[in-house]
C-alpha cells in the first residue's frame, strides 16, 4: 500500500509542474468558427454582471471551430450581454473569430473576440482591383502589382527589420526609396518623367524626414503616446520608438508627395511633347503652375486624414470643455500635428524640386537631340 501511495506522490509532482507552466504561458491562437445553437439564460444572482435594468443576459453559446489545431471541434461557450454597445449580439449561423488559449494537451478555453470579417474584406479589396482594372485599363493592372510589391515590402522587409532593432528611419527611407522606384518604374516604365518623380519623390521625402526628426527633438516626442506603442514597448523595450515614429511619418507620406512628383514630371513631360522649342525655365515655371494648384489641395488631404483619425479625441475633448491650448500641449496630440505638418512639408517642397528635375532632364534631353 505504501508502495502504491509513493508511486501517486511521484507522478503528482511530476505532472503538477508541466500543468503549472502551461497556465502560466498558455499557448495563444485566433481562430474561424460558427454559431451553431444558442440559448439565453437570465442570471439576477451576480450583481456583478447586472445591466442598468438590472438583468444580464449570458448567452450559452454552442460553436463549430472551422479552423487550427481543434477543427471541427465544438464547444459550449458564453458571451455576456447588457447595455455595453461594445457587446457582441449573435446569432445562429453567424462566423465569428474565437480567441483560444490552450493550457495542456487538448485542454484550450475559448472567448468570442469579434465577427469573423476576413471574407467580407476580401471581397471588398477584389471591388477596389476590379475598379482599378475597369477604369485604368493596363495602367490599373500595374497600379495592382504596384501595391502588392509595396505591401508585401513593408510587411516582410521594413516590420521585421524593425523589430530585429534594424535603425527605423534609415530602415524607412530605404523601403520608401525601393518602393517608389519599383511603383513608378511599373506604372510609367523607364522614362524621364519616372526618374524625375523618383528624384522628386525621394528628395521631398528626406526633407520631411529631417523636418519630423528636428521637430520631434525640440517637442520632446518619444513615440510611446500610443496605446498600441506602449503595448509594443512591454514586449520589445529595447525598439528605438521616437524613431519609428518618424518611420511612420515618412511611410505615410510617401504616397502623397509620390503622387504630387509624378503629375509634375508628367505635365512638364506633356509641356515638351506640346512644344520642343521651350526651354528650361519656361518647362520649371509651367511645372510650378501645376504644383501650386495640386500643393494645396494634397496638403489639406494629408491634415484631413489624420485629423479624420483623431476624430473621437476631438469629440471627448471638447465635451470637458478644457482650453485647446491644454490639448495641443498632449503627446500624443503634438505627434499628429508633427505628423501631419512634416508629410505637408515634404509635400510642398516636392513640388519645386520635381519641377527643376523634370525641366532640367526634358530640356538637356532635347539639346542631345539637336
Amino acid at each position: 500500500m505504501k508502495k502504491i501511495l509513493l508511486l501517486i506522490l511521484l507522478a503528482n509532482l511530476l505532472v503538477a509542474p508541466a500543468t503549472a507552466s502551461d497556465i502560466q504561458n498558455p499557448i495563444i491562437s485566433y481562430e474561424k468558427a460558427e454559431v451553431i445553437e444558442i440559448t439565453q439564460k437570465i442570471d439576477e444572482s451576480d450583481s456583478d454582471a447586472i445591466n442598468v435594468s438590472g438583468i444580464f443576459i449570458a448567452q450559452k453559446i454552442e460553436i463549430k471551430i472551422l479552423s487550427g489545431k481543434y477543427k471541427n471541434e465544438t464547444k459550449i461557450i458564453e458571451n455576456g450581454l447588457s447595455n455595453n454597445p461594445m457587446d457582441i449580439k449573435i446569432a445562429e449561423g453567424d462566423k465569428i473569430l474565437v480567441y483560444l488559449e490552450e493550457y495542456g494537451s487538448r485542454e484550450y478555453s475559448a472567448q468570442i473576440q469579434g465577427f469573423y470579417v476576413f471574407n467580407k474584406l476580401i471581397f471588398f479589396i477584389g471591388l477596389f482591383f476590379c475598379f482599378l482594372i475597369i477604369i485604368g485599363g493596363k495602367q490599373g493592372f500595374k497600379a495592382i502589382i504596384s501595391l502588392i510589391i509595396s505591401v508585401w515590402i513593408i510587411l516582410k522587409i521594413f516590420i521585421p527589420q524593425a523589430l530585429a532593432g534594424f535603425n527605423p528611419i534609415t530602415l524607412a527611407l530605404i523601403t520608401a526609396i525601393a518602393i517608389t522606384f519599383i511603383s513608378l518604374t511599373l506604372i510609367s516604365g523607364f522614362k524621364k518623367k519616372t526618374t524625375s518623380a523618383i528624384l522628386g519623390t525621394v528628395s521631398g521625402v528626406i526633407l520631411a524626414a529631417i523636418f519630423a526628426i528636428i521637430a520631434g527633438k525640440l517637442t520632446h516626442l518619444n513615440g510611446l503616446s500610443d496605446e498600441n506603442a506602449r503595448t509594443l514597448f512591454a514586449q520589445f523595450p529595447n525598439l528605438n520608438f521616437s524613431g519609428l515614429l518618424f518611420a511612420g511619418i515618412i511611410i505615410g507620406a510617401l504616397g502623397a508627395v509620390m503622387d504630387v512628383a509624378m503629375s509634375i514630371a508628367s505635365s512638364i513631360s506633356e509641356v515638351k511633347k506640346a512644344h520642343p522649342k521651350i526651354g528650361k525655365y519656361e518647362l520649371i515655371k509651367s511645372g510650378m503652375a501645376v504644383g501650386k494648384d495640386i500643393m494645396g489641395t494634397m496638403s489639406n488631404t494629408l491634415i484631413f486624414a489624420y485629423t479624420g483619425s483623431s476624430i473621437f479625441l476631438l469629440l471627448l475633448f471638447s465635451q470637458y470643455g478644457e482650453s485647446y491650448m491644454k490639448f495641443l500641449n498632449f503627446n500624443f496630440v503634438a505627434e499628429e500635428i508633427i505628423r501631419s505638418i512634416a508629410g505637408s512639408i515634404g509635400l510642398i517642397l516636392t513640388v519645386p524640386l520635381t519641377a527643376i528635375i523634370a525641366g532640367y532632364l526634358e530640356s538637356k534631353s532635347a539639346k542631345k537631340t539637336e
